[in-house]
């Protein structure tokens, strides 16, 4: 099986890439692992791009890490928009990048409180279960507020 990942990886498949990177990741093989994972979000695919990012932070590489942090907020990575914001949140460069992101590439929709209502009646307060996008537009506004209080106390 691995053989054949290894093919599919080589041959630009990026979902493949990830999941090889991931085998190496786990034997502890880190330069592999990041290799593949770089193939992958070469290819702009945001969970090998995080991936990437959280293990160069893990290692102390700031600036890698940051590098990938904003491949994954660019993709919308609601992850890697808080975690971005919290490793910058004195550059005021890297704040304007991701509120860019927040406010060009989405049209926040929030769901009335009825409908809040209608879902605590099926038994879930999470709104994630039922309605996953708008939860992470509520995630994209929290990290919004954030950034703008931190750009308040510059």
């Amino acid at each position: 099986m691995r053989d054949s990942i290894t093919q599919w990886a080589k041959s630009g498949d990026p979902n493949a890439a990830i999941q090889l990177a991931e085998i190496y990741l786990s034997e502890g093989k880190i330069d592999e692992a990041k290799k593949f994972f770089g193939q992958a979000a070469e290819k702009n695919y945001r969970p090998a791009a995080k991936r990437l990012a959280e293990i160069f932070h893990k290692e102390g590489n700031l600036p890698e890490a940051i590098n990938f942090y904003k491949k994954a907020v660019a993709g919308g990575d609601v992850e890697a928009m808080e975690t971005l914001v919290d490793l910058c949140n004195d550059d005021e460069k890297i704040l304007n990048f991701v509120l860019e992101i927040i406010d060009k590439k989405y049209n926040e929709i929030y769901v009335s409180s009825n409908f809040f209502a209608q879902m605590m009646n099926f038994g879930s307060s999470r709104l994630s279960e039922f309605l996953p996008e708008q939860a992470k537009a509520i995630e994209r506004r929290r990290i919004k507020n954030k950034i703008l209080k931190l750009k308040a106390k510059m």
